[in-house]
């Protein structure tokens, strides 16, 4: 009776996880050193980091929650069964790719920022100019400095939450949470949740951006008559009341599970847009 040495089986090689990680952190440090390097004053750098720091997290945020909130695909259809090897290509790189989606806005943000030194520093240590507009009895400087800066922000936050939108959008597209082709299922409680919240942000963002265009009018009030001038401004608040009423249509998604009703204020304050925002104002400028 002859007894066989039982023979050891094929070995999986694990590639170690802090691989990925690590290459993120030198990457990040290397691209730090060079910053430094390269930014010629204090400001400049404090606004890379902070910015780009805001960026990265929003972006990478999302994206984490987009993929903590995913659901077990019970059901594969077609376009999920074509987005398989996607997902098996992701899932032994997620820190890297987390890394690299969240790392590339936030050095684009922050180089951004970082070119607006000069603006920040004079909005932080704005001195009265002594004359104030007949309009909103504003300082000059407030439309010089403070006006523009604003504009950056609101600039930087459409940006930030485009891309957060668009990330977390592709996550809950990979995974199953958006369904293009499944019309009995277009997306999940999660996705829409999580969608329809950055919609909402996007849109409040633009009721900020009509706002500052009234200061922006303001500004060039010498050029305008004085009924243009109150229809620009009237304009330019409707449109603002308008976009807040469309954000508030998108926070509604999650509890009535339909996009109609907001896409539909969407619509709207496209058409608001080019009827109050141009044609109303032009018109009272022609017959003024």
């Amino acid at each position: 009776m002859v007894f066989q040495m039982p023979t050891p089986g094929p070995t999986t090689r694990h590639r170690p996880r802090v691989l990925p990680l690590a290459s993120a952190i030198s990457a990040g440090v290397v691209l730090a050193a060079l910053v430094v390097l390269a930014a010629p004053t204090w400001g400049q750098l404090f606004l890379f980091l902070v910015f780009g720091s805001v960026m990265a997290l929003m972006v990478g945020g999302n994206c984490w929650l987009a993929h903590r909130m995913r659901q077990p695909l019970s059901v594969m259809s077609p376009e999920q069964v074509s987005l398989d090897p996607c997902r098996q290509l992701v899932a032994g790189r997620k820190p890297l790719l987390l890394a690299a989606v969240a790392g590339l806005p936030g050095v684009l943000a922050g180089a951004a920022a970082a070119t607006h030194a000069d603006l920040w520093r004079e909005t932080v240590h704005e001195a009265p100019w002594g004359t104030r507009d007949p309009k909103f009895h504003l300082d000059s400087s407030f439309y010089l400095t403070t006006v523009p800066w604003y504009r950056f922000l609101v600039d930087f936050g459409f940006a930030a939450i485009f891309a957060s939108l668009a990330a977390a959008g592709a996550v809950h597209y990979l995974y199953g949470g958006l369904q293009l082709q499944d019309r009995r299922r277009r997306s999940t409680a999660a996705a829409r949740a999580q969608l329809s919240v950055l919609f909402a942000a996007l849109l409040a963002l633009k009721a900020a951006a009509y706002w500052l265009d009234r200061f922006d009018i303001v500004g060039r009030a010498a050029q305008l008559g004085p009924r243009q001038l109150d229809a620009w401004l009237q304009a330019k608040t409707l449109l603002c009341c308008v976009a807040l009423i469309c954000a508030g249509l998108f926070l509604t998604v999650p509890v009535r599970r339909r996009w109609l009703p907001a896409f539909t204020g969407l619509g709207l304050l496209v058409l608001s847009a080019l009827l109050a925002g141009g044609v109303y104002p032009l018109l009272v400028g022609e017959l003024g």
